[in-house]
């Protein structure tokens, strides 16, 4: 039956607030903090840390729990009734097992926040402490999900911990978010996570996560699950390549102004459902469907039909079909598929909490105050078998909703007609020897069931049966031509199809882009609902799918992107599929904010490098495809993030030269590195820097490359890279060191100004009279005239603005450019007191007066009390001796 002809009551109200207060024994002091129920249970949290145990059918008083947890914030019972769950309002998680009598235990906790830093120094007691904002259990009761208000979701898993010797519960943090978590809801494998900022979709069982949408919000709003048409029957068979869901489920996500987005079970924004204009504007609409006594729409309600506004900031669900949502004196209770607010009441007052099983709804309000109501659906167990007369057709006003239970079975035969008429021989189907009868092979019927596949939930799959029936029409032309046994049908390239969302990746949500492409003329506009306009929220691009809707009433052109989705996919080659993982993980690393290292190499560890070479040239692609800046850096650092420098010394060479390019990528992409490296002069000439920088990145990788090709005598590969990463510098000066380089050793330990190289530079060459006066003209070129040497070409280059001197202690533009640290390093190495210390105690022969001869020369160009007094007393020590 279509939810317009159903019709809708709350039944049973009832005040359970005598029973529920008893135990308390007028306490006034005890205050329920907050509760939850099942088809069993009540259970309360109190302000005192205990628990308190009902019996749901009688409202008997069970059992108290104590704790020490303090003041209870959150408690949610199990599916099997046999555990509850408990988060207090200072960052602690208990868990009660064996609920029922006389196995009954105490509650085991753990603390949601550490109490200790890294270092093991306790934290700052000012420092507000985490706390429990939405418990999830598995269907299974084996696991169950935290979230709190740092925006970290945490897995508790029971199996680990639910043996004989219980010692202490664990978290497992599976989700890194920015901001405090609202709600969490989980169908299957999907967890649904909704938080101040926004909504990401999990599949759990692959590790992998996807943001719903990429419009931000800020506030309390939540995300739910709903099963829009349940399947009570069996599903019929799936032709091949057909993904056919058992349950048609959407994703609802709370936006501000009353308003919530559709999505599907990939994460893709269907539609935007506007409830607050929907109220004033659809209201004698609704009262010719709906008795008004029934709807209870109250005295508060204006004769305009307008509403107050109801923030959704927890979807609470109804048989997975109705979405509740409330303030503290309403309760709306909606249709969100049909776009429907289907009852309303405000009589109750400062309610606080609220908690559904099944149909009943039970409301906690201020001073310890229960309440129950039942929403009652009348019509619910009827369906409708007739099909409509010939000479029905759509309104103009007909209301943009999902397809009904008569629709639905259109969709699923024009499924079948399509794919047999496509993809079997003489587009016959036989069925048990027989011939089906529901095959047409008019063009108005391939027509007709085209339009109803591409406008229903299957919309997704044809692309899969012409690229099928293009496979078979190869293989008829073969053996037509007498090609021999048959050609095994071409994998599908996930790179060359549309997004597969229900609805997402056509121009609009009913897929005429897709139509017009196959050469069917779009419906007209007067087929959509009256006043779309007004319910339907502009939507922005999408993470991974073209933009949706109309702009400036032009067609939008759609762009070929990479499938996304979190469920079973298409049938791939091996490596589409892998690349698809690939992707996959890396959005799912962003989204969750955790290190998926793990995940990759159990990929990486399965193929030889020159595999893993070509599988990240097609992951670059799908980057580029899905507009992601810098793509080639991040697969870069993917595979760098598990390659081992010493597998480099074993790969193939063409493999090697793509580690080197990459290399070069990691540390010249980025404006950050890029801005560092502007700052270094260049050689006018052969364009190699002139000094190094301090740093680099995946350095083992640069530095295994350099010993690779300098072993083998490749000087042309170590300058390829050095011209483009200069701090390799520091890897050529200690070749040079090691091959008793005299030409370019001095200069090389002069323009790095890196202690450890110089020092070490002196000591085992050694450093004769003649170096130590060549390094002293290098000082002097680059203090009066601000020159320095290019390591490579052996040319004297002016450096430009640097306006750094010997000595000046005030030297804030080296500081500017090189920044503070490394400046500091430079300025103290560039001392002429610095550098006459280590030549004092390296130079060779071990005599000084060499030393003094040679610095004689060079008296009338160092500035007088440069040379510290402590020198000259240093020289006549050692001559002493």
């Amino acid at each position: 039956m279509d939810a317009v002809s159903k019709k809708y009551a709350l039944r049973d109200r009832a005040e359970l607030s005598a029973a529920v207060q008893q135990p308390l024994r007028n306490n006034t002091r005890i205050k329920f903090t907050c509760f939850d129920c099942s088809p069993k249970y009540f259970v309360f949290g109190a302000n005192s840390g205990s628990l308190y145990l009902y019996d749901r059918n009688t409202t008997s008083f069970l059992a108290i729990f104590p704790s020490q947890l303090g003041a209870i914030g959150k408690v949610s019972i199990s599916h099997n009734e046999k555990q509850i769950a408990v988060g207090n309002q200072s960052g602690s998680i208990g868990v009660l097992l064996e609920l029922e009598p006389p196995n009954v235990k105490e509650i085991l906790s753990t603390d949601l926040s550490p109490t200790a830093d890294s270092a093991g120094r306790p934290l700052a007691p000012d420092k507000p402490s985490a706390f429990v904002t939405s418990f999830c259990w598995t269907a299974d009761d084996k696991e169950l999900y935290c979230g709190d208000s740092r925006g970290i979701v945490s897995l508790i898993q029971f199996s680990l911990f639910m043996g004989r010797n219980i010692l202490n519960i664990s978290l497992h943090p599976v989700l890194l978010l920015e901001n405090r978590i609202v709600q969490i809801d989980r169908y299957k494998d999907l967890l649904l996570v909704s938080t101040l900022s926004k909504c990401v979709l999990c599949n759990t069982a692959r590790e992998e996560f996807k943001q719903i949408g990429n419009r931000p919000r800020e506030g309390q709003y939540g995300a739910s699950f709903v099963i829009a048409q349940p399947n009570n029957g069996p599903t019929p068979p799936s032709p091949p390549l057909m993904i056919v869901d058992e349950e048609d489920v959407r994703i609802f996500c709370s936006r501000p102004g009353s308003r919530l987005w559709e999505a599907d079970l990939e994460g893709n924004v269907i539609r935007t459902h506007q409830f607050k204009q929907a109220a004033a504007n659809r209201r004698h609409r609704q009262l010719q469907c709906l008795q008004e006594s029934e709807l209870d729409l109250g005295p508060s309600v204006p004769m305009d039909g307008s509403m107050m506004v109801v923030p959704f900031q927890v979807l609470y669900s109804i048989r997975r079909q109705l979405l509740l949502v409330h303030d503290r004196c309403q309760l709306l209770i909606i249709d969100p598929v049909h776009s429907q607010i289907v009852l309303r009441t405000d009589e109750f007052t400062d309610i606080t909490h609220v908690a559904v099983v099944d149909e009943w709804i039970y409301l906690l309000a201020g001073e310890n105050r229960l309440f129950q109501l039942r929403v009652e659906i009348e019509g619910e167990e009827e369906t409708t078998m007739g099909s409509p007369s010939s000479g029905d057709r759509v309104s103009p006003n007909t209301s943009p909703l999902p397809p009904t239970a008569h629709d639905g079975r259109k969709q699923k035969q024009g499924v079948y007609i399509l794919d047999n008429v496509l993809n079997n021989n003489g587009g016959k189907q036989h069925l048990n020897g027989k011939e089906s009868p529901m095959l047409l092979s008019t063009e108005a019927t391939i027509k007709e069931a085209l339009v109803s596949v591409v406008r229903g939930k299957y919309g997704r799959n044809i692309k899969q049966m012409f690229m099928g029936f293009d496979q078979q029409q190869r293989l008829n032309a073969q053996n037509s031509l007498g090609g021999g046994g048959p050609e095994r049908p071409t994998t599908l390239n996930l790179t060359k199809i549309y997004e597969p969302s229900r609805n997402n990746g056509f121009a609009n949500a009913n897929g005429n882009g897709l139509l017009a492409e196959f050469g069917i003329e779009a419906a007209g506009e007067e087929e959509y609902a009256e006043g779309e306009n007004d319910i339907m929220e502009d939507l922005v691009r999408s993470r991974t799918g073209p933009t949706v809707g109309p702009l400036n009433g032009s067609k939008v052109q759609m762009k070929k992107k990479f499938s996304t989705s979190l469920l079973d996919g298409y049938e791939t080659s091996e490596d589409d599929a892998t690349v698809r993982t690939l992707y996959l993980i890396y959005r799912s690393s962003i989204i969750s904010n955790l290190n998926f290292a793990d995940r990759y190499a159990k990929i990486f560890d399965d193929y030889d490098t020159e595999t893993i070479v070509r599988l990240l040239g097609k992951l670059e692609m799908v980057m580029e495809d899905n507009d992601e800046p810098n793509a080639r850096l991040k697969c870069v650092r993917i595979y760098f993030d598990y390659l081992k420098p010493e597998l480099l010394w074993e790969i193939d060479d063409a493999s090697r030269q793509f580690i080197k390019n990459c290399f070069i990528v990691c540390n010249t992409t980025e404006q950050c590195d890029r801005d560092v490296l502007d700052q270094l002069d260049r050689c006018t000439d052969c364009g190699f820097y002139l000094r190094a920088t301090g740093t680099c990145h995946y350095r083992e990788i640069g530095v295994s490359l350099m010993q690779y090709y300098w072993s083998r005598k490749e000087y042309s590969q170590c300058f390829a890279m050095v011209k483009h990463v200069p701090y390799l510098w520091r890897t050529v000066t200690r070749y040079y060191i090691q091959d008793r380089r005299e030409d370019k050793v001095v200069a090389c330990v002069w323009n790095l100004a890196d202690r450890e190289l110089f020092e070490r530079a002196a000591a085992e060459f050694p450093f004769a009279v003649h170096h130590w006066k060549r390094l002293f003209e290098l000082v002097l070129s680059y203090d009066q005239r601000d020159e320095m040497i290019c390591l490579n070409c052996d040319k004297l280059c002016t450096i430009a603005g640097l306006g750094s001197k010997l000595n000046h202690h005030d030297n804030r533009s080296t500081e500017d450019n090189l920044g503070e640290q490394t400046a500091k390093a430079e300025r103290r190495f560039r001392q002429w007191n610095y550098l006459l210390n280590v030549a004092i105690e390296h130079i060779e022969g071990g005599s000084p007066a060499e030393l003094l001869r040679l610095l004689r020369s060079f008296a009338d160009n160092i500035p007088k009390g440069t040379i510290s007094p402590s020198f000259y007393i240093r020289c006549l020590l050692f001559e002493a001796k």
